[in-house]
């Protein structure tokens, strides 16, 4: 049983700090959409989306993660003592 719950608490560990690293990286994105202008492509040709629609998704993303980050805290005892199952 131990050794379940060890793996367990690796694995929750090895969660959090997932959803952390990847906060983390959202952090040099925010500064590329910042150095963004707006750059009307022409009718027909690859557009990308704008730098305002880009903050929106940032936001959305970081907010996600936010909750995300909060239901594994709030699940953490039942997560750490439990076997993972994909």
């Amino acid at each position: 049983m131990a050794v379940s719950q060890n793996k367990a608490q690796e694995k929750y560990g090895q969660f959090v700090a997932a959803i952390d690293f990847v906060t983390d990286m959202l952090e040099p994105l925010e500064k590329l959409i910042e150095r963004m202008k707006e750059n009307r492509a022409p009718a027909g040709t690859w557009r990308i989306a704008s730098p305002e629609d880009l903050k929106k998704m940032l936001t959305k993303s970081r907010a996600d993660l936010s909750a995300l980050k909060d239901q594994a805290v709030k699940y953490e005892t039942e997560l750490t003592t439990r076997e993972w199952k994909a």
